[in-house]
C-alpha cells in the first residue's frame, strides 16, 4: 500500500487510499444491554433507531399524491456520523439530531414507539457525553455484523447494512484485514466500559489482557480511547503495588496503624485484590488483639443458638454510612466470605455460622454517597475476638419410668458426639455419695439410666462438634433435675392350671419382692413387662385372689365365645408396673354342620364360625386314607361352603377350632359328621343283536375258508 505525503490526494496519485482506523472497543457503559434492546427492536444497528419515521404532512394524509424528495442511498461513518437529507445534503448526527429524532419516535404510531424512544434517549446520553460516541459505537456494530457475516466481506455486504457506496468498499476491506472475530478479544472489549474506570482492578486487567492484539494492517493505529483506558488500569496497578510493599514492610516492623492505612489505600483503589483485603484484615485483627485499642472500637460478638449476633458503635455523624460484614476463620483471613453487604444499623446476624470452628469477623465501613464514591471504604475494618460457635441441646426433658428416669434431647444436625453426666445431693443417693458426679453412656437422643436408687438427681447434657484439628469441642451445658421414685417389683411369672369341668381356669403367681400383686383383666393395648401402668390401675376391678402358701391363685370362667388378657400387676404406693399377662380363649363350640358330596373326590360343607378362634381344622378319613385342611377366619364366609378333597369311600369329617398359638384355650370339643360314600357307576349297555346280512356274511366266510 502507497504511503501518501500530505496534501496528495489519492486519486492524483494513482495509489489506494489507507484503511480507516476501526475502533477496538465500543467506548460504552452497558452496551451488551443497549445492544440487546437494539436486536429486540428489530433494529440492526444504532443508526436504524436514529433515523425515525418522518411525520407525513396533512395533505400527504388525505390525497397520498406528494412524492418522496430524495432517495436514500444510506449513511457514512468513516469521518463522522453522517444522514442523507432532502436535496442531496448531509445532515451531521449531532445532539440536537437526536433529539429531534427521539420526538420523532414519540410522535410515530409505531407500535415501538415508545421502546426506541427510550433507546434514542440513551443514544442522547451518549453524544452528550462524547461527542464522537455515536460514530463510534455505530461503527462498531458494523463490524462486527460485517464480520460475522464472513471471513472477507466485500462491498455489497457493508451496503446491505445501510452503509453508502462510497464508503462500504473501504469499511469492508478494513474489517477484512484485522476486525475481531466472536470471541472473548470481542466479549472483553465490550465489556471494559463496565468495570472500568472503577475499583474492580484486578477485573480490569483480566479484561485488559484479553483484548483484541494492535491492528495488523499497516497505517493502522491504535484506539486512542482505549490506549487512555489501559493507561489508565496500569497507572493504577503500579500504585496498589506500592501501597501493597509499604503495607508489608510497615507490618514487619510492627508499625500496625502504618500497615492498616497502607492496605486500606490499595484496597480503596482495588476492591476486588484478594491480597489488599487478606492484608487489611490480618492488620486489622491484630490491631484488635492489641490492648490499646479502645473499646469503643470494639465490635461484639454473641453467639445465640445457631447464629451469631453482632453489634458496634456508631460513628459521630452516621448519615451515608452502611456497613459490610466479613466472615473469615480464625488466622486464615484469605478465606473471608461476606455475610451482610450493606447493613444501615450498627448491628449484624449471621444465621450460617460454622459450627465447632473459631471466626471473626470484620466490620467495614462504607460511604454511601452518591457519584462514584459511593461504596467506598471509609476507614480500616473493626474485628472482632475469636468467635466458637457451639449449639446446645434443646427439648431437654426428664420422665420417670420404673426403675429409673429416662431423658430425651434435640441435639444440633452437626454434633458429633453427645456426653451425659449425672450428679446426686443427698443421703437419699443410694451409695452415690455428696454431689458425686457419674458419666452415663447414651444415645444420641436419649438415655435410660435404670436400675437407679431413689433420690434426686441432676443431669447435664454437652454437644461435642469436631474443630478443623478433628478434636471435639464441647459446648456448654443443658442441666434438667429429677427425682427417682421407688418402684414396685414386677411379677415374674403366670401359671395357668384348667379344671376337668373344661370351663374354669386357675391362675398363680408368686407375690414381688417390693409391692403387691394384682391380677387385672386388661381391655387395652398389651404392654411389655416393667411398664408403668399406674394411670391404668385405679380405674380397673382387680380379681379377687387367695392366697395358697406362697402363691396367690385366681379362679376364672371365660364366658364362652369369648377372649379376655389378665395382666399382673405389681403396686407399691401410687406406682403400678406390669407384669406378665395371659390370653384365655373359650370358642363357641361347631354349630350348623352339613356336608354334601359333590363329586366322585369332592365334597362341600357349611358352619357357623366358633368365635372367636382364628383358626379351623377340617379333617376327614374312611379308615384307611385321611388328609386335614386349615381354614382361616378371614377366608370363611358365612353361607359359603368350604372345599373338601375326600375320597369315594363313605368318610368321617371332623371340625375343630383351633387356639392362638399364645393363648389358653377352653376346648368346646370338635363337630363331626359322616359324608356317604360316592355311588357305584351304573353297568356298561348291552350289545346289539347280530343282523341277517351279518350272519349270512359270517357263514359263507367260514364255507368259504
Amino acid at each position: 500500500m502507497a504511503v501518501l505525503r500530505p496534501g496528495e490526494h489519492p486519486k492524483a496519485s494513482g495509489a489506494r487510499p489507507p484503511l480507516p482506523a476501526l475502533p477496538r472497543c465500543p467506548g460504552l457503559r452497558g452496551y451488551l444491554q443497549l445492544h440487546q434492546a437494539i436486536r429486540e427492536l428489530r433494529f440492526r444497528h444504532a443508526a436504524d433507531a436514529l433515523r425515525a419515521p418522518e411525520p407525513a404532512p396533512a395533505h400527504d394524509a388525505v390525497f397520498r399524491t406528494l412524492p418522496k424528495a430524495t432517495t436514500d442511498d444510506g449513511f457514512r461513518v468513516l469521518d463522522g456520523l453522517w444522514f442523507p437529507g432532502r436535496g442531496g445534503i448531509w445532515h451531521r448526527v449531532d445532539l440536537p439530531y437526536v433529539r429531534r429524532a427521539r420526538g420523532r419516535w414519540l410522535s410515530s404510531s409505531d407500535p415501538r414507539a415508545d421502546s426506541a424512544a427510550a433507546v434514542v434517549d440513551t443514544l442522547e446520553t451518549l453524544v452528550r457525553d462524547d461527542a464522537q460516541g455515536l460514530r463510534r459505537l455505530v461503527l462498531w456494530e458494523v463490524c462486527c455484523l460485517l464480520r460475522d457475516g464472513g471471513e472477507r466481506p466485500g462491498e455489497s455486504d457493508a451496503v446491505a447494512l445501510g452503509v453508502h457506496r462510497s464508503e462500504a468498499g473501504l469499511l469492508a476491506s478494513a474489517v477484512a484485514a484485522g476486525f475481531p472475530a466472536t470471541g472473548p478479544a470481542r466479549h472483553a472489549a465490550e465489556t471494559l466500559n463496565d468495570v472500568w474506570p472503577g475499583v474492580r482492578l484486578r477485573e480490569a486487567e483480566r479484561l485488559a489482557a484479553r483484548l483484541p492484539r494492535a491492528s495488523e494492517y499497516a497505517d493502522g493505529p491504535d484506539d486512542h480511547r482505549l490506549t487512555a483506558l489501559v493507561d489508565g488500569i496500569r497507572a493504577r496497578s503500579a500504585e496498589v503495588r506500592r501501597l501493597t510493599a509499604d503495607g508489608a514492610a510497615a507490618e514487619a516492623t510492627g508499625a500496625l496503624r502504618t500497615a492498616a492505612g497502607a492496605w486500606l489505600g490499595a484496597l480503596r483503589l482495588a476492591r476486588d485484590d484478594p491480597a489488599a483485603q487478606t492484608g487489611l484484615l490480618r492488620v486489622a485483627a491484630l490491631l484488635a488483639d492489641d490492648p490499646r485499642t479502645p473499646t469503643d472500637a470494639a465490635v461484639t460478638a454473641v453467639p445465640d443458638d445457631r447464629a451469631v449476633r453482632l453489634s458496634w458503635c456508631a460513628p459521630a455523624r452516621p448519615a451515608g454510612v452502611a456497613y459490610r460484614v466479613l466472615r473469615f476463620p480464625d488466622g486464615a483471613p484469605e478465606l473471608a466470605v461476606e455475610t451482610s453487604a450493606g447493613e444501615p444499623r450498627p448491628a449484624s446476624v449471621d444465621p450460617d455460622a460454622p459450627v465447632g470452628r473459631p471466626v471473626r469477623y470484620a466490620v467495614v465501613p462504607l460511604h454511601q454517597g452518591p457519584g462514584r464514591n459511593r461504596d467506598r471504604i471509609a476507614g480500616v475494618p473493626r474485628v472482632t475476638a475469636p468467635v466458637l460457635l457451639t449449639p446446645v441441646a434443646t427439648e431437654l426433658r426428664c420422665t420417670v419410668v420404673p426403675g429409673g428416669l429416662r431423658l430425651r434431647w434435640r441435639p444440633d444436625p452437626t454434633a458429633a458426639e453427645v456426653r451425659v453426666t449425672r450428679s446426686g445431693t443427698g443421703a437419699d443417693t443410694g451409695g452415690w455419695g455428696e454431689s458425686s458426679l457419674v458419666r452415663i453412656p447414651c444415645e444420641h437422643d436419649r438415655v435410660l439410666d435404670a436400675p437407679l436408687a431413689p433420690g434426686t438427681y441432676t443431669y447435664e447434657v454437652r454437644c461435642g462438634y469436631r474443630d478443623p484439628d478433628g478434636d471435639l469441642v464441647w459446648s456448654r451445658g443443658v442441666t434438667v433435675t429429677a427425682r427417682a421414685e421407688q418402684w414396685p417389683s414386677p411379677v415374674e411369672e403366670l401359671s395357668v392350671r384348667r379344671h376337668t369341668d373344661g370351663e374354669r381356669v386357675t391362675i398363680a403367681w408368686r407375690p414381688p419382692e417390693r409391692g403387691d400383686g394384682l391380677l387385672l383383666p386388661w381391655t387395652t393395648a398389651p404392654v411389655a413387662p416393667g411398664t408403668d401402668v399406674s394411670d391404668v390401675v385405679g380405674g380397673v376391678d382387680r380379681i379377687p385372689a387367695t392366697a395358697v402358701g406362697a402363691e396367690s391363685h385366681a379362679e376364672l370362667t371365660p364366658e364362652p365365645e369369648q377372649r379376655m388378657r389378665v395382666t399382673a400387676v405389681s403396686v407399691l404406693g401410687g406406682r403400678a408396673v406390669s407384669g406378665p399377662s395371659l390370653v384365655i380363649e373359650h370358642p363357641a363350640a361347631i354349630r350348623g354342620l352339613r356336608v354334601r358330596r359333590v363329586g366322585t373326590d369332592r365334597a362341600e360343607l357349611r358352619f357357623d364360625w366358633p368365635e372367636p378362634a382364628v383358626l379351623v381344622c377340617v379333617a376327614w378319613t374312611d379308615g384307611r386314607r385321611g388328609g386335614e385342611r386349615r381354614v382361616a377366619r378371614s377366608a370363611h364366609r358365612a353361607g359359603l361352603p368350604v372345599d373338601l378333597a375326600v375320597s369315594a369311600d363313605e368318610c368321617v369329617i371332623t371340625v375343630t377350632p383351633l387356639p392362638r398359638p399364645d393363648a389358653v384355650s377352653i376346648d368346646p370339643g370338635p363337630a363331626r359328621a359322616t359324608l356317604s360314600a360316592a355311588p357305584l357307576p351304573p353297568p356298561p349297555p348291552a350289545p346289539p343283536p347280530p343282523s341277517l346280512w351279518g350272519t349270512w356274511w359270517r357263514r359263507w366266510r367260514r364255507w368259504w375258508a
